[in-house]
This record gives structure tokens, sequence and C-alpha cells, in this order.
């Protein structure tokens, strides 16, 4: 029997559903980016608990740390972008 993972708990299911309705299916979120969000999510005061129970407050600190999450991984995808053209 597979053992569960990271893609198989509820909390991703949420990060995966607000990713796909804001910014669509395609935004990649690998084990690593999906808890970088987990984290970002605590720090700033986020619950699962109270997410869970519709607190608004959570549905905007985990909005905003998947948004803070596709913006920093959209620059670095620019950088990369831009330094494979300048050392080529």
């Amino acid at each position: 029997m597979k053992e569960p993972g990271v893609k198989d708990t509820t909390a991703y299911k949420i990060v995966r559903q607000i990713t796909d309705h804001v910014y669509g299916p395609d935004t990649k979120i690998s084990n690593e980016d999906f808890i970088h969000i987990f984290y970002d999510f605590g720090i700033h005061g986020g619950s699962w608990e109270r997410l869970m129970n519709g607190d608004m407050g959570c549905v905007k600190i985990i909005e905003e740390s998947i948004d803070d999450f596709v913006k920093n991984s959209k620059v670095a995808s620019i950088a990369a972008r831009v330094a494979q053209i300048k050392y080529r």
C-alpha cells in the first residue's frame, strides 16, 4: 500500500484549488513549494483549523501566501531565462 504524501493532504488540496481558480491549473506546485506555502501561512498567523471553519482572516492569509509564492516563482523563472540568454 502506498504511503500518503503531501498531495494527499486536505491542506494541499485547498492550496491547489485556490491556485487553480486564481492562476489556472498550469501553475506548478512541487512538494517543496507546498511546504514553503504551508510554512509562510503559519508564520503569518494562519491556522488550518480556523481556515476549515471558514475564518476569513485565514482565507486572506492563505491567498496572500499563495500570491507571494506565484509572484516569486514567476520572478525566478524570468531571471533564469534572462541568465540563459545572457550567457549563451
